[in-house]
């Protein structure tokens, strides 16, 4: 399937504070290689787990990092399902399980007792590629540099200089700034799903306009296509698997009455940043629709605890492995250049 062209509009990036003389320079404090899985464009990454090599799926709308039921397995870890967190995922899926791991490294990034969720999809993993999601949660700790062209997942400190992040030196004219905000469950449960506020839940939103319509989208490393909900379709642009030029593109596992389908759009904007003729998958509204738990809310007859969760719109790899990111979460922005190899970058400082 052919994608559109992107264009990149300049931001003007200086600021009275990015020169302040005591502000920090940027500091790398790991780097990871990234290795494809399949031809869908999603990322796979090494971490160790309680001194085992693994790999795992970089996962920008993961929310929180999950290990698979197979990995659970595998590594003899053992699944208690008493979380204060609800996981779920687009095929209506639910997951109230978590595991407790010891030992756990990112490239130089340890840390002691961390807890994983286990992934809702019983399927996923199956096939022994990866172990789990390494998801916002996680990532948000730190900057993180996404550079497709070198296949590299680097981590930076937040204490830099605000703009100064762009050390390989690209072209002005091609760089753009997305303002970006971070998804997260509210105390109240009635209306999320979440048993109890936990902030751990971290979802990249940027502010995308689709053929004149606003809205915030997910930044989704972890899906190959850029998707709309069928709700949206239908609703705000009468588009369904029956209009012209809709594409069957399956179901749903394999589920007739949940069907896929692939509708191309005229533009795709978020900030300067613009996709022509984005091809998007439209996708069925089953988040929770698996769950035993997923009770009507008590003010309403209508909606259920796990309605209006999941994304109107995604953004997936068929856009992002275009381009190159930094996602600085500590000045929540998202900077953009083409996904093309640097000339004379000048290498941050690097952390051991």
């Amino acid at each position: 399937m052919r994608f559109g062209s992107i264009s990149l509009a300049l931001t003007i990036l200086t600021s009275s504070a990015a020169f302040a003389q005591d502000c920090g320079a940027l500091k790398q404090v790991a780097s990871l290689d990234m290795t494809p899985l399949g031809n869908g464009g999603q990322m796979l990454v090494p971490v160790t787990i309680n001194g085992a090599e693994q790999k795992m799926l970089v996962n920008t709308a993961g929310g929180i990092s999950s290990l698979t039921d197979k990995a659970v397995e595998t590594l003899d870890l053992h699944a208690i399902d008493a979380s204060r967190i609800k996981a779920l995922d687009s095929a209506g899926n639910a997951s109230r399980s978590y595991v407790a791991v010891q030992d756990f490294a990112l490239g130089g990034l340890q840390s002691k007792g961390i807890q994983f969720m286990v992934a809702p999809n019983p399927n996923a993993g199956a096939n022994g590629q990866f172990v789990g999601v390494l998801a916002g949660d996680m990532m948000s700790h730190y900057d993180v540099e996404m550079d497709f062209a070198t296949r590299k997942l680097n981590f930076f400190l937040k204490d830099h200089c605000p703009g100064h992040v762009l050390y390989w030196n690209p072209d002005p004219a091609t760089v753009a700034v997305v303002p970006v905000s971070f998804h997260k469950p509210t105390p109240n449960d009635s209306r999320t799903g979440f048993r109890t506020y936990v902030d751990r839940d971290v979802h990249i939103w940027v502010p995308v306009t689709l053929d004149g319509k606003s809205f915030k989208a997910a930044l989704n490393t972890g899906a190959a296509r850029s998707t709309m909900s069928a709700k949206v379709a239908k609703f705000v642009f009468d588009v369904t698997a029956d209009t012209p030029g809709s594409v069957p593109l399956g179901a749903v596992g394999g589920n007739p009455d949940h069907k896929i389908f692939g509708h191309v759009f005229s533009t795709l904007t978020f900030d300067g940043v613009t996709v022509t003729n984005p091809h998007i998958a439209i996708i069925p509204d089953l988040i929770g629709s698996k769950d035993p738990d997923n009770d009507y809310r008590t003010d309403s007859h209508i909606k259920r605890v796990d309605d209006d969760i999941g994304a109107e719109i995604t953004i997936g790899m068929d856009v992002i492995k275009q381009l190159h990111l930094y996602i600085a979460f500590g000045e929540r922005k998202l900077y953009i250049t083409p996904a093309a190899a640097p000339a004379g970058a000048a290498a941050p400082v690097a952390l051991h």
